[in-house]
């Protein structure tokens, strides 16, 4: 079920006040059918999974997350629910299309692949971290991190970025100088344009210019970086 997703169910009567404690997104005002989106966090800032939180109602709400992460965010999210009347439950997702699949990596928007990168927020492209952390809420495990790197206008070593190629690229191609360990994350081509998409993890160094060089299995590829 790679690029598809997964759910994660939070029933009991604390589910609304323990999840708004756990993630980065204020889910106070979230009315029932409404859907907020947010980061899951390991305490030292690291990120989890990106969920999309649908409310459908005060005791119960749902998480959509990326597959292969649902059981990690379960495990992350009961680490702390002591003497909290809550329930985590994994269902099963669905599979993404291919034209889904080229709209996550175009939009930015992190899979299994890149959550496992040991990634923070501010790895994120400007506009995703906008839309999943909120700056004015109460604590949460993380907050630490992502307020000091957010008052200092921060950025970390490594930044998750889509790119787009007039030549094939794969998983694994070597993003950047070589030297960094920037590498390419996940990949989908477009019939439309014949482009290639992918997310890549590549040093802030290499993510300075517009354009950066893909190290392919057949030569050097000057692809285009997206914000």
């Amino acid at each position: 079920m790679a690029g598809g997703t997964e759910r994660v169910a939070l029933r009991g009567h604390d589910a609304r006040t323990y999840l708004d404690s756990q993630c980065t997104q204020d889910l106070a005002l979230l009315a029932v059918g409404e859907v907020a989106h947010a980061l899951v966090l390991e305490p030292r800032g690291e990120l989890v999974t990106i969920a999309a939180v649908t409310s459908l109602g005060e005791d119960h709400l749902e998480l959509e997350v990326p597959a292969g992460t649902g059981a990690g965010t379960v495990a992350r999210l009961e680490r702390f629910a002591i003497r909290t009347e809550v329930t985590f439950e994994l269902g099963e997702g669905r599979d993404a299309s291919p034209a889904e699949e080229l709209d996550r990596i175009r939009a930015g928007r992190p899979g299994a692949a890149e959550l496992a990168r040991g990634l923070v927020p501010h790895a994120l492209a400007a506009g995703l971290l906008a839309q999943t952390v909120s700056f004015t809420k109460g604590c949460y495990p993380g907050q630490e991190l992502v307020a000091r790197m957010h008052a200092r206008h921060a950025l970390p070593p490594y930044l998750l970025r889509s790119l787009s190629s007039p030549a094939p690229v794969d998983v694994g191609d070597a993003v950047g100088d070589t030297s960094r360990d920037g590498a390419v994350t996940s990949v989908a081509h477009d019939p439309a344009t014949g482009r290639w998409h992918a997310l890549c993890v590549v040093h802030r160094r290499d993510a300075e210019s517009s354009s950066v060089d893909v190290t392919t299995a057949t030569g050097v590829v000057a692809a285009q970086l997206d914000e």
